[in-house]
């Protein structure tokens, strides 16, 4: 018994939820039913530009990524940052096509840096419209800190 509250407790921790959130793989979703996968990852390859990318595919069944516009941050008190598209690095093996449910951005250091524990909203093109994103304390200390280890 006390071996199963130790396993449900630690599942329910606020510390694990905040790990999850701050792993750079996040589960987002904007409250009208699209969702988005996306992942923070350092892209290292001589013949393109390194750097930290956020990947994003879409898991909302029909939903295509923009390819060419870029992806807005935005805290709610008048700073905005663009992340450029990078959806180009992401040419499929085969035939050269950019997966339609996946798009890429260069998620490299922010500046200004984010306040830290402002909340940031996500702006996404698609084929539904311009989606937005809130995202969670977690993911947002996981840009926070990203930045901030660029300005050292």
């Amino acid at each position: 018994m006390s071996v199963a509250l130790f396993v449900l407790g630690t599942l329910c921790s606020p510390s694990i939820a905040m790990a999850a959130d701050s792993s750079g793989n996040w589960n987002l979703e904007d409250g009208s039913g699209h969702r988005l996968g996306a992942v923070l990852y350092e892209r290292s390859n001589i013949d393109s530009s390194a750097g930290l990318r956020l990947k994003l595919t879409a898991e909302s069944d029909g939903l295509k990524l923009d390819h060419a516009r870029p992806l807005m941050l935005s805290d709610g008190r008048g700073q905005s940052w663009s992340l450029a598209n990078r959806s180009g690095e992401l040419m499929a093996s085969n035939d050269g096509v950019t997966p339609v449910a996946s798009s890429q951005y260069d998620a490299g250091c922010l500046k200004p840096i984010p306040s830290d524990g402002v909340p940031l909203e996500m702006t996404v093109v698609s084929s539904a419209g311009d989606l937005s994103f809130a995202l969670s304390p977690g993911q947002v200390q996981t840009l926070h800190s990203l930045t901030d280890a660029c300005a050292n």
